[in-house]
Order: C-alpha cells, then sequence, then structure tokens
C-alpha cells in the first residue's frame, strides 16, 4: 500500500506541474494582451456583442484614418485657394497694377547715314504703341521726282510706312515727315520726324520703352509662373489639380502662345553679289542678289523659287513652323506651342566702291583750285574740270557739286577780298533703276552720273557756268563761264553711303496679337493649358473631382480640377494682362477687360474655395462623431475582456512561486528510479 500511495503521490506531482504551466501562461497571455482571452469562443454569451463592437471599431478606425489621410489634402487645397484669392486681389487692385502704361521713353537717335541723313523725332508729335526698337532707312525713289527718297520707318514687329521725301520740293509736302505705323502689335504709332537733312540714302534708329510698365510686367510673370505652380501642387504621390489621372502634372504654360518671329527687309534693290541670309533651326538659307531683280522682294520669294522664303518652303523634312511673306515682311509662326524654333538674319555686302574726284591733271593751282584749268580774263571764260575717279558707283552713292559765283573786291593797301556769291549745290544719288539704265546703254554706272550731273547743271538757268562732257573722257565733266572775266568756285566730292539693305529679326511678345481671349471650355474637352490638351483634346478624367465616404451614407466631394471655370477665368485674365503689357498702346482697354475678368474669376474661386471648406467641415464633424464613437466602443470592449493588469501580476506571481515549489518537490522524487521506488 505504501508503494501505491507514493506512486500515486507522484502522479499528482506531475498533474500540478502541468496545471500550474497552464495557468502561468494564461495569466501571462492577459496580462501582454490586456484581454482574458484572445479566443472568442472564451467569452460565452457575449461573444456576439464583442464581435459587434470589433466590428464597429474596426469601421470607424477606416473612416477615421482615412479622413485624417484626405484632411491632409484639403488642408492644401485650402491654402492654394485662398492663395489665389490674393492672387485676384492683388491682381485687379489699381495700386498694384497701374490703370495706364505711363510715358514712354524715347532714346537718343543714332544717324548711321555717312553724314547723307540726319533726323531726329518729335517727341510731341509722335505717339507709341509698342515697345520696340524703330528703324528709319531712305532709299533714292524710284517713282518720285528727281532728288526724292523713299523714307521707312519700321518697328521690327511687323509694322511698317513709307513715304517719299523731297526737301527741295517747294511747297513742301504735308505730312511727308509724319509716319503711320501699319501692321503688328504696334499698329497705328504715329512718328513725326524731324529731318534736317536728307541728300542720300541713310539709317536711324531708336528705341521706345515703358519704364513704368517694369514693375507691372515681373508681378504679372510673377504671377504667372506662381499659378502654374499652385495648380502643378502636389500631395504624396499625386497631384491636386489633376482630376482622376492622379500622376499626370495638370497644367503645362498657361499662357501658351505660339512662338512668332517676324523678319523685315528694308532697303532698296541693291548691287549685284550681295548675299541675304536666314538660319532657321540651325539651317542656312542664302540668296545671292543678280542686280537684277524688279524689287529686292525677290530676295525672299519669286517666280523661280528661288527666294530665301521659297528655299524653307521647300525644305525636307519640313520645319514645324507656319511661315508667310507680306509687304517685305516675313513672319514665322511655331505650330506647336511647346516647340520653340531660332530664326537669325544677316545681310553681306559685297563691298563698296571707294569712289572720289580727283583734282583737274592740268590744274593751274591745285592746293587752292585743284579744279581750274583755265583762269578768267577779259576775253575768255574760266574752265574748271571735274574728274569722277572709277568707273562704277554703288547704289545709294551721292555725288556732290556746288558751284558759287566769286566776286574780287580790290581793297586800297590791303589784299584782294574774294566773295562767294550763294553756291549753288547739284548732287545726284545713284537708284537701282540707274543701274539697269546703264546696263541698258552699254556704260559704266559712273558716266551715267557724269550724264545726270551735267544736265542737272545746264537746266539751272541762273547758273553762271555751262557744263559738258569732255569728249575724251566721259566722266570728266567740263565747266565752262558763262561770261569771259568771270570767275566761279568749285567743290566736288562723292558720299560712298553705299546700299544700307537689312534684315531686321525680333520675336514678338507672347499673346501681342491676340484679340480673343476667352476660350473657356467644357467636359470632357480640355483647355489649351492642360497637359494633355494637345495629344487627346478631350478627357472626362481630368473633370473628376476627388471625394469619399467619412461615414456610411455620406460622400463628400472635396477635390479641384485645373479645369474648374473659376481657374479657366483666373487664366483667361491672366492672359489679358500678359496682352496688356506687351501693347502699352491698348493697355488700358485690355487692362480694363482683365480686371473684370479677374473680379468675375475671384468670385466663382470664392465659390469653390467655400466647397471646399464645408466638405472640411463635414469631415471634421465626421471625425468627431467617429472619435467619439471610438471612445465608447473600446470601453464597452475592455469592459467584456479587459482585465486589470495589476491583479494579474500579483496572481502571475503566485503562480510562478507555487510553480516552483512543485519544481523542487519533483526535483527530489525525479532523483529516485521508477525500479527503486517500486521495490
Amino acid at each position: 500500500m505504501t508503494r501505491i500511495s507514493n506512486y500515486g503521490s507522484y502522479l499528482t506531482t506531475l498533474q500540478a506541474l502541468g496545471s500550474g504551466q497552464s495557468n502561468i501562461a494564461t495569466l501571462s497571455e492577459q496580462l501582454n494582451s490586456g484581454k482574458k482571452s484572445t479566443d472568442i469562443a472564451y467569452y460565452g454569451t457575449q461573444t456576439q456583442k464583442l464581435l459587434d463592437l470589433r466590428t464597429e471599431l474596426a469601421q470607424r478606425t477606416g473612416y477615421s484614418q482615412t479622413i485624417d489621410q484626405v484632411m491632409t489634402r484639403v488642408k492644401t487645397y485650402d491654402t492654394v485657394l485662398t492663395r489665389m484669392e490674393d492672387m485676384v486681389t492683388e491682381l485687379s487692385s489699381v495700386s498694384r497694377l497701374p490703370a495706364g502704361p505711363g510715358s514712354p521713353s524715347i532714346s537718343a537717335i543714332t544717324n548711321a547715314s555717312s553724314g547723307a541723313m540726319k533726323v531726329s523725332v518729335d517727341t510731341v508729335g509722335s505717339r507709341f504703341t509698342a515697345e520696340a526698337k524703330y528703324t528709319i532707312t531712305a532709299v533714292p525713289s524710284e517713282t518720285g521726282p528727281a532728288g526724292s527718297f523713299d523714307v521707312t520707318v519700321v518697328d521690327g514687329l511687323g509694322g511698317k510706312s513709307t513715304n517719299t521725301i523731297n526737301l527741295k520740293q517747294v511747297p513742301p509736302a504735308v505730312d511727308a515727315d509724319r509716319f503711320v505705323i501699319n501692321g503688328g502689335p504696334g499698329n497705328g504709332a504715329v512718328i513725326k520726324l524731324n529731318i534736317e537733312k536728307l541728300e542720300g540714302p541713310g539709317t536711324s534708329s531708336f528705341n521706345v520703352s515703358w519704364p513704368d510698365l517694369s514693375a507691372t510686367k515681373e508681378l504679372v510673370k510673377g504671377m504667372t509662373a506662381e499659378l502654374e505652380a499652385l495648380l502643378n501642387e502636389r500631395v504624396g504621390d499625386r497631384y491636386l489639380f489633376s482630376g482622376s489621372r492622379l500622376n499626370t502634372m495638370p497644367v503645362t504654360d498657361v499662357i501658351s502662345a505660339k512662338q512668332v518671329m517676324r523678319t523685315t527687309l528694308v532697303g532698296s534693290r541693291g548691287d549685284a553679289d550681295e548675299v541675304y541670309e536666314m538660319v532657321l533651326n540651325g539651317e542656312r538659307f542664302t540668296y545671292t542678289t543678280t542686280g537684277t531683280e524688279a524689287s529686292l522682294d525677290e530676295v525672299l520669294t519669286n517666280a523661280a523659287g528661288t527666294g530665301i522664303v521659297d528655299q524653307i518652303r521647300a525644305f525636307t523634312p519640313p520645319f514645324n513652323v507656319s511661315i508667310n511673306t507680306h509687304n517685305g515682311i516675313v513672319t514665322v509662326t511655331g505650330n506647336d506651342p511647346a516647340e520653340k524654333f531660332t530664326l537669325k538674319t544677316a545681310v553681306y555686302d559685297n563691298g563698296m566702291h571707294d569712289n572720289g574726284v580727283l583734282p583737274a591733271p592740268a590744274a593751274l593751282n591745285p592746293g587752292q583750285a585743284p579744279y581750274t584749268i583755265q583762269a578768267a580774263n577779259t576775253t575768255d571764260p574760266q574752265i574748271d574740270n571735274v574728274k569722277l575717279h572709277g568707273d562704277e558707283a554703288d547704289v545709294g552713292d551721292v555725288f556732290n557739286m556746288e558751284i558759287g559765283a566769286r566776286t574780287i573786291i580790290q581793297n586800297e593797301n590791303a589784299p584782294p577780298q574774294v566773295i562767294i556769291a550763294g553756291p549753288t549745290k547739284y548732287s545726284y544719288v545713284v537708284s537701282a533703276k540707274d543701274v539697269d539704265d546703264a546696263a541698258l546703254a552699254g556704260i559704266g554706272i559712273t558716266e551715267l552720273v557724269t550724264q545726270k550731273l551735267v544736265a542737272q547743271i545746264n537746266a539751272d538757268t541762273a547758273s553762271t557756268v555751262t557744263a559738258s562732257i569732255d569728249p575724251t573722257d566721259t566722266t570728266n565733266i567740263v565747266l565752262t563761264g558763262k561770261l569771259p572775266n568771270t570767275e566761279f568756285q568749285t567743290t566736288a566730292s562723292v558720299n560712298n553711303a553705299g546700299n544700307k539693305n537689312a534684315l531686321i529679326t525680333n520675336e514678338l511678345p507672347p499673346l501681342a496679337e491676340m484679340t480673343v481671349f476667352s476660350e473657356e471650355v467644357e467636359p470632357p474637352n480640355l483647355p489649351f493649358y492642360d497637359a494633355h490638351y494637345r495629344t487627346m483634346g478631350s478627357n472626362a478624367a481630368a473633370y473628376d473631382i476627388a471625394n469619399m465616404a467619412p461615414d456610411e451614407g455620406l460622400r463628400v466631394n472635396y477635390g479641384v480640377t485645373s479645369n474648374d471655370p473659376a481657374i479657366q477665368k483666373l487664366v483667361t485674365g491672366l492672359r489679358q494682362l500678359t496682352a496688356a503689357i506687351s501693347r502699352p498702346g491698348e493697355y488700358s482697354t485690355l487692362m480694363k477687360d482683365a480686371r473684370n475678368t479677374l473680379i468675375s474669376a475671384g468670385s466663382e474661386i470664392r465659390g469653390v474655395h467655400a466647397r471646399v471648406v464645408n466638405a472640411s467641415a463635414t469631415m471634421d464633424n465626421a471625425q468627431t462623431r467617429h472619435q467619439d464613437a471610438l471612445t465608447k466602443v473600446k470601453n464597452e470592449i475592455a469592459g467584456i475582456e479587459g482585465v486589470d493588469k495589476d491583479e494579474v501580476a500579483v496572481r502571475l506571481q503566485a503562480a510562478m512561486t507555487t510553480q516552483e515549489g512543485a519544481y523542487t518537490v519533483a526535483g527530489r522524487m525525479q532523483s529516485l528510479s521508477l525500479i527503486n521506488f517500486l521495490t
């Protein structure tokens, strides 16, 4: 019996060890989890309620977390829309953007005409409409009377005006010095010139700017760049204003204007072998003159298809530009606003003939009277020889002669006094027509000029000399006094002005010629500034407004797209401002229209902002409800499955102490073998 009793104690000890370990495990799990049990079956009749509470906990936690995530975007919308409202306020404020452009600043004029032309600008009688470099060119007129010049004023932006002027005309032509610019953003400008000297071809230039617009330009440009940045705002992995396209940048260039460059051809049909050049996107195109062109415009385009523009149009592969010519002006327009091109131009002169006037070989006194070969006496008249040096001349060269009667007064006990009475000036400017006439007559241009000067002198009934051509030298003019014993003085010179042709190339400011700015579109069509506009034209996904469910049965639209009508109107206002600063002549009108547009845009943006604020309030309210409910649910769950960790810790310590004692007893019993124990 004793053996059986001892064996029973052994088994009891083993069972106590197993039970104690299980109790320790349970208490440890409760201490770590804070729950009575992780097994739902443990809770018996409260199992279903616990499941319902856990479901509500998961749902409300999910709603709460989603609201937290969305609120980051909503707050960003709020910040961006607030800034847009401020932008509208600034842009429509007279204190930030003045109602007028201020007064233009006109630079000093630069005369580069070899002394043949000198002009200045009458600032009182002039009116300007664009910031530009104005170029004034004078060429011999092929249609006006002798001594006339075709004076052209261009602004390099597509504006041009030409008048025929003859300073010797009596009475002078009315308003011949008043030029009204036609074409381009500077259309309607009036340039009143003071023409102080016009004896040959020349070129002058001056700049016009509006200093008061500098700050306005910077503000508009800065606002434009800022709006693009705001519309491309990104939160996390998505763009805020892209609709459901998520990773697509919403906008590119909100101005989105096609690049426009203009080249104006100025001058007259000139000499042979002059080279005109246009370089488009690195490709060089040239035209070399023959001297027989019907007009200078043949440099650009002609019946043979050899003009520079003809060559560009025929180039393969074709350039992504449109090119046209009118009135000597080439307009190159990019086909795609996103693609830019380069255009450079130049004119290479073939070199000028250095013409001059030589002293007469038989001059009596080359130092003082280099042309007199026979002095006047009681029986013979004075004879002068004026020899034009060189067989050829350039279009634009000016040949001048002055002949004045000399009266010699004999003073007692003093040297004789010579008085030159009213010298008469004769001049001739070589024109392109002269080149044709000389070629037709089979003579040199200088020989033709000799004939023209002789004809001028002989046509002057008041002249004291008769002019003729030396039969042995067709470029030597013989001047013979009409009366013996009378003297005259001769001076002669050549102004090698040459043919001052040029290609003036400038890029037009953005939207400088736009007249219609209202381009608002409706879904699914995309506005011009959308990133997908050029590839698809329409995309309903771009209009999807971000939304979320902050609670069961509740849906909130909180998103804003870059295509929203309010933003489209804001972009339109910025474009009108951009055009206004590009066209000072229309600044006041365009600024007034822009302000009206911006005020309307501001009202609409505030409406959009109010919707976002309402959505934010709805989410905040839902979040409050969820947080209150979560507190209640957690309390109820804790009441069902929660434990007092302090109590569990005490019980766990007691169980571990008991278990430790049981292990001690078991260890002693383990020192006995079962066989020894039984025997």
